[in-house]
């Protein structure tokens, strides 16, 4: 790191902590709804089929109520300490799954819920303080690629472990609790790293905001029209990325038609998507400064067009009940085979990569002085802020869950396919239109800055050196 800024290298820092960190956190969370399946049918604990979409949809609720008192938290105690908070709840989920028991599964899902996003606050409080106009698009889509890399490493990770073998078999020879445990030491690795992370000036300047009045400020913030505009994407981001981290997974691993063990399919789904959101997030690094000038909506429109795509080849290739349970249907009009089903895996991961890619650095240039009240918000459901010129700071916080991922798991334990993707297509198209409202809106708002301007400083031949001395202060004021 001696040839890097110093916040270019606090970022792949984090970055490398988080892709450890996530290792685990994705490849358990893509394979729970199977899992807790196989417990089901074999009478484990009083689990039952569909709670693995139960535990994940009482996270995502939690991680939403948890959106309330995040920003105060970080300001208490700074993004690296926030993200050290999370990262102890993350163990002690993972240490639940070593003694299967449903009260105790969804119980901690609780508490991992509203600690994942301290972490999440904390991260990207940490990242927002360590990006620039200079490097804003390589410092977030780097970032993304590395935590992305988790996906592909824990798909490596199932392939060799599972040597063949289903994952009910596992379940049948206690062989489960060996990656839990695994996946503890990786968790315990990322809290010690992130312990030694470097403070940053803007996190060491930052004054403590008052517990209530953080929250009514969060309230508050939900009611300004851009923020509402950009909630309707960061929405799109939550049910999306629901789909493809557990419903879409399922369906793989249900649909018996595309290879005798779906377990191992399952595995290569996990690596394949992961390459897809590091190619996305490589590709908004070679071509991000180029696509600017088309306009900054231009990356997201295109990933949403081809979200629509994929969602439309989805609905005709795999059996409409495949989400449910273990099936020996086909497609409507597309036999599933494991060659089309890992191509639809890697573009699903391509075009979120591009999508949250571009949360990062929507938040980091329009929003960096309040970054996480608006990634608090974005965590809500999936972005809390003050009006972007404001002084004051508040905490960041990233991902998109909160509201929309609830939702998601919520009837994913009662819809068919069909159903969830006609919620992601309408969810698209949303997102795209308040996109483009949005820019309109900034666009609207730096040409009234401009017009005053104008105003203020062209007669200045007349005034007096005071005068002139107010006008440019006003300038300064509104640039």
């Amino acid at each position: 790191m001696a040839n890097m800024s110093k916040q270019t290298s606090n970022v792949v820092w984090v970055s490398l902590n988080m892709m450890v960190l996530f290792t685990a956190i994705l490849s358990h969370e893509f394979i729970m709804e199977p899992l807790l399946h196989a417990y089901a049918s074999r009478g484990t604990g009083g689990i039952q089929e569909k709670d693995g979409y139960l535990a994940l949809c009482i996270v995502y609720a939690f991680n939403a109520v948890g959106c309330f008192v995040a920003p105060w938290l970080v300001t208490r105690i700074s993004g690296k300490w926030s993200m050290v908070v999370g990262i102890a709840t993350v163990f002690l989920y993972e240490f639940a799954y070593l003694f299967p028991n449903r009260i105790s599964i969804l119980s901690i899902s609780c508490i991992v819920g509203i600690g994942t996003t301290f972490l999440w606050v904390g991260q990207g409080q940490y990242i927002s303080e360590n990006v620039s106009d200079n490097n804003r698009e390589k410092n977030t889509s780097m970032q993304w690629a590395f935590f992305k890399m988790s996906l592909v490493f824990g798909g490596l990770l199932f392939l060799g472990f599972f040597h063949g073998a289903s994952i009910e078999s596992l379940v049948d020879n206690g062989q489960v609790q060996i990656f839990v445990i695994f996946f503890m030491i990786l968790t315990i690795l990322a809290s010690i790293s992130t312990c030694f992370l470097p403070q940053t000036n803007m996190s060491q300047d930052r004054a403590p905001e008052p517990f209530l009045r953080a929250s009514a400020n969060f309230i508050k913030q939900l009611r300004q029209k851009r923020i509402l505009l950009l909630s309707t994407f960061f929405f799109y981001t939550g049910i999306s990325r629901s789909f493809w981290i557990s419903i879409y997974p399922a369906c793989i691993k249900f649909t018996s038609r595309l290879s005798s063990n779906t377990t191992t399919t399952l595995a290569l789904g996990m690596v394949v998507t992961g390459a897809g959101q590091v190619a996305g997030s490589l590709a908004v690094t070679a071509s991000g400064r180029r696509v600017r000038k088309l306009g900054e909506h231009a990356f997201i429109i295109l990933a949403l067009i081809l979200h629509i795509v994929l969602f439309v080849m989805i609905s005709l290739t795999f059996p409409n009940d495949a989400p449910l349970g273990h099936t020996e249907g086909t497609g409507p009009v597309f036999d599933p085979t494991v060659s089309m089903a890992m191509t639809m895996s890697f573009f699903l991961g391509f075009g979120d990569a591009i999508l949250q890619t571009q949360v990062y650095a929507y938040i980091a240039k329009y929003y960096q002085k309040e970054s996480g009240a608006v990634f608090s918000c974005f965590r809500f459901f999936a972005v809390r802020s003050k009006d972007h010129n404001s002084a004051q700071s508040q905490h960041f916080c990233f991902n998109p869950k909160g509201i929309a991922s609830t939702i998601m798991f919520f009837v994913a334990q009662f819809f068919n396919l069909a159903e969830h993707l006609c919620i992601l297509i309408i969810g698209a198209c949303a997102a795209g239109i308040a996109i483009v409202l949005f820019h309109q809106s900034v666009n609207r708002s730096y040409q009234q800055k401009t017009s005053v301007v104008v105003v203020s400083v062209m007669p200045t031949a007349r005034r007096t050196a005071p005068q002139n001395a107010r006008a440019i202060a006003r300038v300064e004021a509104l640039t």
